[in-house]
């Protein structure tokens, strides 16, 4: 027999059209930002008004069923499971779908993960775990926007537990709330400083904004006088406090609506989030809510039917058009024009569309019961059963199998970095001598705390003679072509940390704990031993993050002879052998033309022109002018593309491009200054030459 609840448990409350529209306020942002991102920097923030109303309409239905005595673990879920499952699982297919016939292997393999990690809600976790300077670009990932579901869900496995305590100490419970708020605000902002890929995911950091929507729902039902300030609803009714009332809530709308507008304006990605900054929109959203329907902005804007309407789909828009934008950006390897970019928003609005008219409405128009949440539930886990299983066998790569041997031999996603294990670049590249925690992060736990020490080797010259490297990874990949290219009597230091530029000590420009100490390290090692080169290199950044002319002078003050800075390589819009299988299959050109990351030839261009002749007191050398020219940028060496192509990842040069980089010029212009040196102290250099 079919089993039946009784609606009154878990009683919605009222409905309010503003609430949708506030609703549909967030999404908008949220799909310009992904969209058209220099048009709206600061839509991000869709997702943090996204958690108030959440937090606000939730506490709400369990505040009331708590008040009433009729409040349901067993129900609370089930509406769980009704409302997010039905249209999370239709989205989640396409996916599949989609990825089995238009997806690469490595690119279908992490697919299937997050399926997996969706469907249990921990996407956030897994992005955490991610994260980091070897990650994936976000914009590649279809399903990286369920991290915030992720967080939600995991509030709601916990919260009404905690509402269900303080029921039981009523007269606490809004101290209480104030506490858990103020706690987990103090944890993101100590986050977003040291570790800020944990206060983005992390729930512990995200929950006060949930909980300011809690607070809220609290306030609003039972402690109306201290919250609204609407004086005609604090037991004091006379002609002055019904005046009032109405300019008090519009007010506090127009306050709010304000808030939102300045947060969209000035926040951007490039800066700290979320921390202090999100008060803004979090607040903004709240005084929008506790206004009320009858609030001017509320009532004139918030409730007009269109937006009403975008509110009513802005859960399934929210699920559409991220995987839309980015299937599109992944198989179109030129950047999608605006007509394309259009067409995806248009498409998601649809999709979304439908799936609240044919799906969601039709699904909640069913009593709830036990036995359909079974049967979701049960589609869930099949669903993850098949992402695991995806993510397990590698992305099925037998699928393309020609294309694939291609595209597998340079697969090198975390932990298992089979393209670095294979060649032994830990070895080439010197990753003895990196202050990361490699380990931690390969056990899913990125974090910026630095490993006790690096080998004494690193900074231990075992000649008389030496040169150090110095930088982050894109210096590292310097080691293997000038050991080869210069004699072995001259001893190479590397002191290089992944993700981490060179640096004078700087209080008032704080980093990583691990970039402080690899500098700290690198300049002690400099002062000491006194190479009679040094070279800096990096990813990014160069005098710009960085004062290249301030080093400069600080290596002369400690006896360094010859500073080289070497400029960036060729990078292009994702992995060069990932353009070769998608667009350029089976025939490669021997130089590319087109997909370059800009930066790269405006930094180079930029200090070419500054540094080109030794002006700030170092050698500028171009790496991008060793591999390109007129006619493009050279995408392999020698016959074979998959042995001799120039970069294996986003930029960084496989071990045939580093050798070639330094025996064209980096070998040479290290031995002219180790020459010189030596010429103009009248010393034997140790017999060192160099053809």
């Amino acid at each position: 027999m079919r089993e039946r609840f009784s609606y009154h448990h878990n009683q919605h409350i009222d409905y309010r059209p503003d609430v949708d529209g506030l609703r549909a306020f967030a999404v908008l942002a949220v799909v310009i930002f992904h969209a058209f991102p220099l048009a709206l920097k600061g839509g991000f923030i869709g997702v943090d008004i996204f958690f108030v109303i959440s937090g606000y309409l939730i506490s709400n239905i369990i505040f009331k069923s708590l008040d009433k005595g009729h409040f349901s673990f067993v129900e609370f879920y089930i509406r769980r499971v009704r409302r997010i499952f039905p249209a999370l699982i239709l989205m989640m297919l396409a996916c599949f779908t989609a990825g089995w016939f238009l997806l690469m292997a490595v690119e279908f393999k992490f697919v299937g993960k997050h399926i997996a990690a969706g469907i249990a809600f921990v996407q956030n976790i897994i992005l955490f775990q991610e994260s980091g300077y070897f990650d994936t670009a976000s914009e590649l990932k279809p399903l990286l926007h369920l991290w915030s579901l992720g967080i939600e869900e995991q509030f709601y496995l916990l919260f009404p537990l905690l509402a269900l305590c303080l029921w039981k100490v009523r007269r606490l419970a809004l101290y209480v709330l104030i506490i858990c708020v103020l706690l987990s605000f103090g944890i993101n902002i100590s986050d977003v400083k040291s570790e800020p890929s944990a206060a983005f995911y992390l729930p512990v950091g995200r929950a006060w904004e949930l909980l300011v929507g809690s607070l809220l729902a609290y306030e609003s039902l039972y402690n109306r006088c201290t919250l609204t300030g609407a004086l005609a609803s604090c037991g004091v009714r006379n002609e002055l406090t019904e005046r009032l009332a109405p300019l008090v809530r519009n007010a506090i709308a127009v306050a709010g609506f304000l808030l939102l507008v300045v947060a969209l304006c000035t926040i951007h990605k490039g800066l700290p989030f979320p921390g202090g900054i999100a008060v803004a929109p979090v607040l903004g959203a709240a005084l929008i809510i506790l206004a009320g329907p009858h609030a001017w902005v509320n009532r004139s804007l918030f409730s007009l039917r269109p937006i009403v309407w975008l509110g009513l789909i802005s859960y399934p828009l929210y699920l559409w058009h991220w995987p839309i934008l980015t299937f599109l950006k992944i198989i179109n390897v030129d950047i999608p024009t605006i007509g394309m970019v259009l067409a995806a928003v248009l498409l998601s609005i649809v999709l979304a569309a439908a799936t609240y008219l044919f799906l969601e409405k039709p699904f909640r128009s069913i009593a709830p019961s036990k036995k359909n949440s079974a049967i979701l539930l049960l589609l869930g886990v099949i669903m993850g059963v098949a992402g695991g299983t995806v993510f397990i066998k590698n992305g099925l790569p037998e699928r393309m199998p020609e294309r694939e041997a291609f595209a597998q031999y340079f697969e090198n996603s975390w932990p298992e970095q089979a393209y670095v294990a294979k060649h032994g670049l830990a070895k080439t590249y010197r990753l003895e001598c990196d202050f990361f925690d490699f380990d931690s992060y390969r056990e899913g736990h990125p974090t910026n705390d630095p490993i006790e020490r690096i080998a004494e080797s690193c900074y231990t010259p075992q000649t008389n003679t030496s040169v150090m490297i110095w930088g982050d990874s894109h210096a590292q990949q310097l080691y293997h072509g000038l050991r080869e290219e210069i004699p072995s009597d001259v001893s190479i230091l590397q002191v290089a940390t992944s993700g981490c530029m060179a640096y004078l000590p700087n209080a008032d420009y704080p980093r990583a704990k691990n970039c402080e100490k690899s500098n700290a390290l690198a300049l002690s090692v400099i002062k000491e031993k006194r190479p009679a080169v040094v070279i800096v290199a990096q990813f990014s950044g160069l005098d710009k993050s960085n004062d290249l002319k301030a080093l400069a002078s600080q290596l002369k003050s400690y006896g360094v002879g010859d500073l080289i800075v070497v400029g960036p390589v060729p990078r292009y819009n994702r992995p060069l052998y990932q353009l070769i299988v998608r667009k350029y299959w089976p025939d490669p050109p021997r130089k590319m033309t087109t997909h370059f990351i800009s930066e790269v030839q405006e930094t180079d261009e930029s200090l070419k022109q500054l540094y080109g002749s030794g002006q700030g007191g170092f050698d500028y050398l171009s790496a991008r002018d060793v591999f390109c020219d007129s006619e493009g940028c050279l995408a392999y060496l020698g016959a074979d593309p998959k042995e001799g192509l120039v970069t294996f990842d986003y930029g960084h040069l496989t071990a045939v491009a580093s050798v070639f980089l330094s025996r064209s010029t980096l070998a040479p212009l290290v031995m002219s200054k180790l020459h010189r040196a030596f010429d103009s102290q009248k010393i034997d250099p140790l017999k060192m030459s160099y053809e």
